[in-house]
């Protein structure tokens, strides 16, 4: 199953984040690993037994993607995730929010693909930067304020970022270091360990 094509019961709060993903992977494919592995931890979340249709495909294809991600970019990092993402938000805000001043005004798709971007890098860079118990940067919550502000212009609603999303995903980890989060390693043998479990239930109860 291809891991960019995200099951019913998940599409609305992963879609977008591996849209993101997908979209930046040429500019920085460490941050667009990021992206997925965060995606990953909070399908899984949403699912953790994997029972809607296609969940189980879906998250088994996407972890066997991000093992091959980790090892193609952990080595290609300047900083630590946490700072990578961070780094590149603020590329992202200068090169395609700031940039949208200048660019077309009768193009609706450029500016409405911008704002959704950087609202799922916000959510992603605001997860793992508490994990790593890194602080955002003011300037990032500065343009992340304008963000927000702009897009009601082009009627995107941006991703929730309420007090709910500090259960969500890598923010589930607070006030810890880079070494204390999951490995995509630690994850894909639960993922699979679990899966194990699953289809003995299925098979006992059969």
């Amino acid at each position: 199953m291809d891991s960019e094509v995200v099951p019913s019961s998940l599409v609305v709060e992963i879609a977008p984040i591996l849209r993101a993903a997908k979209e930046i992977e040429d500019d920085n494919p460490r941050v667009s690993y990021i992206c997925r592995f965060y995606a990953f931890e909070k399908a899984h979340k949403l699912d953790p037994a994997s029972r809607g249709r296609g969940v189980r495909e879906f998250k088994i294809a996407l972890v066997q993607r991000l093992e091959r991600e980790d090892a193609a970019t952990l080595g290609r990092r300047n900083y630590s995730d946490a700072l990578e993402i961070q780094a590149y938000y603020k590329y992202y805000y200068g090169k395609y929010i700031e940039g949208l001043q200048n660019a077309d005004k009768s193009s609706r798709t450029q500016p409405t693909n911008a704002y959704q971007n950087a609202a799922a890098l916000f959510m992603v860079l605001k997860a793992v930067s508490r994990a790593e118990s890194v602080k955002v940067a003011d300037e990032i919550l500065k343009a992340h304020a304008h963000v927000a502000e702009k897009a009601e212009t082009y009627n995107h609603n941006i991703l929730p970022l309420g007090p709910e999303s500090s259960n969500q995903a890598l923010s589930r980890y607070p006030k810890k270091s880079r070494e204390a989060r999951p490995t995509i390693a630690e994850v894909a043998f639960q993922l699979k360990d679990a899966m194990k479990i699953q289809l003995e239930d299925e098979v006992f109860q059969d």
